[in-house]
């Protein structure tokens, strides 16, 4: 049985295996998979060459920036998702699979949300997020909007992203059977506290959005032609290189100051009350045991061991993982254009 007086790996807005049944977290699995297919079909369909160190550098920034807990409330904490700020510099396909990666790095090198709950991070922390946020940032920011109405769209579809991702953690666990609370308790309580999550991240989006708005409006891509400005500003090479140094004291440096108190989910399990003190009763399947168990044996990192080593290695990783994986969908799509096999084409 759980207890709250422990610590509370389960409950992270990363899911842990035991959070889930394995029919559920195949079927999940399954739904982000496909969910996938489609991002990267549209992607190879529309990906700019340009795009693809982009997209690198700010798939290694937020996983930088995920790794520092602010705090929202006394003894609670929260972190940067991040989905909706990729949607919005980079259209919502690029953006699920920079966050599928990210989250493919943290579960496989530093066991930071279950390998069978993979599934369902995707999609609560990439697609819900990057397409929910993007379509309500297209809607309310328009055709040629003004500057507050771009920066209000910003901070408000980021809001809306973060909280839909939130709120489908407690179906996903219903759904296993594991919550012993009632759940319509147990979601309030999750929007919430995530709301307050969710306006820490609105800050930093619309901070990250400000700045290259005013440095290099054109590496904003689907804002650029919403913005007042048409600047040329900076060349891309300078603006790659400050967020990727602002990456690297993230994770090297900064993450040292994170909070170290637990996060919002787990915040809400240990103001609850119930008979037994638990808020669910993880899944204790063989299976899940077993890919548990193997999870922990091959995480390269567990729990981020070593920080700032954990912080420049996850943050260097992740930008080769993404930048590979644009370099290959730019190299399908040009195979496909070309009629030449990809096989004989130069690798990336």
């Amino acid at each position: 049985m759980f207890d709250l007086q422990t610590p509370a790996p389960l409950l992270a807005m990363h899911m842990a295996n035991e959070l889930l049944t394995p029919s559920v977290a195949f079927g999940l699995i399954v739904l982000a998979a496909a969910c996938l297919a489609v991002a990267s079909g549209r992607v190879k369909a529309q990906l700019d060459p340009a795009q693809v160190p982009m997209m690198g550098v700010l798939g290694a920034f937020v996983f930088a920036a995920q790794m520092i807990n602010f705090p929202i409330l006394p003894g609670t904490s929260g972190h940067l998702g991040g989905g909706v700020l990729l949607a919005i510099l980079l259209g919502p396909h690029a953006a699920t699979l920079v966050m599928a990666s990210i989250l493919i790095v943290q579960c496989l090198i530093f066991q930071d949300g279950g390998l069978l709950a993979l599934g369902a991070n995707i999609l609560n922390l990439g697609v819900i997020p990057c397409y929910l946020g993007y379509g309500l940032f297209r809607v309310i920011a328009g055709s040629r909007p003004s500057a507050v109405r771009l920066y209000a769209s910003v901070f408000l579809a980021t809001l809306a992203g973060m909280l839909a991702g939130a709120a489908a953690v407690p179906f996903e666990v219903a759904l296993s059977g594991v919550l012993r609370v009632p759940f319509a308790k147990f979601l309030w309580a999750m929007i919430g506290l995530h709301l307050l999550v969710a306006l820490g991240e609105a800050l930093i989006t619309f901070g990250v959005i400000v700045y290259l708005a005013k440095v290099r409006p054109q590496s904003l891509g689907p804002v650029a032609d919403r913005l007042t400005s048409a600047a040329a500003g900076w060349s891309l090479f300078p603006v790659l290189a400050s967020f990727l140094v602002v990456a690297l004291l993230l994770g090297g440096v900064v993450s040292h100051l994170a909070s170290e108190s637990p996060d919002a989910l787990e915040s809400i399990t240990a103001a609850e009350e119930t008979p037994d003190n638990t808020v669910v009763e993880p899944n204790a399947s063989a299976l899940v045991s077993k890919v548990s168990d193997m999870q922990a044996q091959t995480a390269l990192l567990p729990d981020y061991q070593w920080t700032s080593l954990s912080g420049v290695v996850g943050t260097l990783v992740t930008l080769f993982v993404v930048w590979y994986v644009g370099r290959v969908l730019r190299r399908k799509e040009a195979s496909c254009r070309s009629g030449v096999p990809i096989e004989n084409q130069p690798r990336p």
